[in-house]
């Protein structure tokens, strides 16, 4: 079943959040088609009486005129230059943005802006944006994590069904590091109790994609706690 685009404009871009490491939100689109198991939007969306199970990710709300609106609210006087986070509750580089690019406008307003973000990805679609990300980085404190939570192929599939291949997100993590923007990964979720290896293998395959800027294996790298 192919996913259901929503063409929606939005009232407002940023969100106030409480009870997370971050004051600021900001998600292009609602919904995500990569359906991972694990992901913790599924038990918003049971709580909103909205599908969670195999229908979750099938319906996508495409905010088209948030750039405009992200671009009202940075002028505000009143803002004060908090720091962003983007793909909290979505991945803002999931399909969708190839073709309407909402997410690059953003960071073309939060960069204009002189404003600090950070996103979370599993798309390595984010490369078309380095450019964006590298001026931003310049003006403000930038920085990217991408969902590595394995590279068991099979762990892999059953668990993130219609993601890029975690070796893709590597290399475009070290795209990202090679013209100078801050980027790590992120293994938080851990919902099998694998062997050993599946905790080494993500800290060396980082390491190697940050090979020749002077990291060692691991660094950067934010290490889940012992299931």
């Amino acid at each position: 079943m192919r996913a259901e685009y929503r063409e929606e404009p939005c009232k407002s871009a940023l969100n106030r959040v409480k009870g997370m490491m971050f004051d600021w939100s900001l998600n292009p689109y609602m919904g995500c088609v990569h359906r991972c198991t694990f992901c913790y939007v599924r038990a918003f969306e049971r709580r909103a009486d909205r599908p969670s199970d195999d229908r979750y990710g099938r319906s996508i709300r495409v905010k088209v005129n948030v750039v405009e609106v992200l671009r009202r609210e940075l002028a505000r006087a009143s803002w004060k230059h908090e720091t962003v986070a983007i793909g909290a509750a979505t991945d803002p580089y999931q399909p969708a943005e190839g073709h309407y690019r909402l997410t690059r406008g953003c960071l073309e307003a939060l960069a204009d802006a002189h404003n600090s973000f950070s996103i979370i990805t599993r798309g390595p679609l984010i490369v078309r944006d380095v450019d964006v990300l590298a001026e931003a980085a310049r003006r403000a404190n930038v920085s990217v994590t991408f969902s590595i939570p394995t590279l068991d192929e099979e762990v892999w599939q059953k668990t993130e069904p219609s993601t890029a291949h975690p070796r893709q997100r590597l290399r475009a993590l070290k795209t990202l590091v090679d013209a100078g923007v801050k980027a790590s990964v992120g293994m938080g979720a851990r919902t099998l109790r694998a062997p050993l290896r599946e905790t080494r293998l993500p800290r060396q395959g980082a390491g190697e994609a940050a090979a020749g800027k002077g990291q060692r294996a691991g660094e950067g790298i934010r290490r889940p706690r012992p299931p």
